[in-house]
């Protein structure tokens, strides 16, 4: 089932119409990187003078005009190198660029946390990545999605060896979409990786004052594209929970709601770290979990991201301490496939929700289990 799903989404990112691609968030991205490479630093969070631009990148009214652009500044880098080519070259090259930064994560989940031989892990990683419908949404998109895949990669990596400059990295590409930033370093910092943690908060901390290039206006800019994103698409297309209940919810409250729910959880999840559980691989798989389904914001294609707790998943698995998590990821997979046909309510969050309940109770009964004595013993 896994190959299937691999090989259709294979043909999915293939078949993909020259439209389809010209709607895509990689529009928006593009236009973002003319107005950078042309000097105009600010510009890409004003609506009048982006939307001016993706008219003429997209014309004919292709993409939405006010579909505005929300990432830091300092993202919008390597869209203005992508944008000395043409729109279409550039959108297949930043796909390639997307696959190689998968791959690279993949090698670095399976240095962090092997599953098996390096051939084996590669090889299985690379179908379960593909067989995702994220990943098909991240690819058709245009998205950076990989770069938080990587990023995520990169600080299950620095549990293992406390690297100041690999924390940095992963804090810069993390930040490309903020609420994931904070539930990293909370993983960091329940591992008391403090070098880790302090450069990735630092790398995090350039990328999202990186708008202040193009004046105070850019910073304030970027908040207010980034709380309006549930705006500008249908805020049940989000795969969180915001994504169940803000349809009911008018549009002020839902986002208030929203950001209280994911500061909620962060502090809880800030506690747990406190509190230093004593799994930190679990916590990890537990916390990157919860930063999806807590975001205020987001996508099919932003789910990519649990490829990171997926793979903590069935290394816990292999160590005895989680039931088999593949049905689990499958059932998920399912239900994002479902939700992409536009059903009233997203299943995905209610999934998920579903499953870290399941999991969460089992990983605490087999903890429970494995520190109860042996009965002889015990006599």
């Amino acid at each position: 089932m896994t190959v299937a799903l691999a090989a259709a989404g294979l043909v999915v990112i293939l078949t993909q119409s020259p439209a389809s691609r010209l709607s895509s968030d990689f529009t928006i991205n593009y236009s973002a990187g003319v107005l950078v490479r042309e000097g105009h630093l600010a510009a890409p969070y004003d609506q009048v003078e982006l939307g001016a631009i993706m008219g003429r990148v997209a014309p004919d009214g292709a993409i939405d005009p006010r579909l505005p652009f929300s990432l830091p500044l300092a993202a919008a880098l390597p869209y203005a190198a992508l944008s000395l080519l043409p729109f279409e070259v550039a959108f297949r090259l930043s796909q390639l660029l997307s696959v190689a930064l998968m791959l690279v994560a993949i090698l670095m989940l399976q240095r962090a946390a092997a599953i098996g031989g390096r051939k084996f892990t590669l090889g299985l990683g690379i179908v379960g990545v593909l067989a995702t419908v994220p990943t098909w949404g991240a690819f058709t998109e245009g998205q950076p999605t990989a770069w938080l895949f990587l990023g995520a990669a990169m600080v299950v990596l620095a549990l293992r060896a406390d690297s100041p400059a690999l924390a940095a990295g992963a804090g810069m590409l993390l930040a490309v979409k903020p609420q994931y930033l904070p539930v990293y370093l909370a993983i960091l910092f329940a591992a008391r990786r403090w070098r880790s943690l302090g450069a990735a908060a630092a790398g995090g901390g350039i990328v999202l004052l990186s708008p202040l290039a193009g004046g105070a206006g850019g910073l304030s800019g970027m908040v207010h594209n980034a709380l309006s994103a549930n705006q500008a698409v249908a805020i049940r297309l989000n795969e969180s929970w915001i994504g169940v209940i803000g349809p009911a919810l008018p549009a002020r409250v839902a986002t208030l709601t929203a950001v209280a729910l994911y500061l909620a959880v962060l502090a809880a999840l800030w506690l747990l770290a406190w509190r230093r559980p004593a799994s930190i691989m679990g916590f990890a798989a537990l916390a990157g979990t919860l930063a999806v389904l807590a975001s205020p914001h987001a996508l099919p294609h932003d789910l990519l991201i649990l490829a990171v707790p997926a793979w903590l998943a069935i290394v816990l698995y292999l160590q005895r301490a989680l039931p088999n998590p593949i049905p689990a990821l499958l059932a998920i997979d399912l239900a994002v496939l479902i939700d992409l046909r536009g059903i009233d309510i997203p299943l995905g969050p209610l999934v998920m929700t579903a499953v870290v309940a399941w999991y969460g109770w089992q990983f605490r009964q087999r903890a429970a289990q494995q520190r109860r004595p042996p009965i002889g013993r015990a006599a």
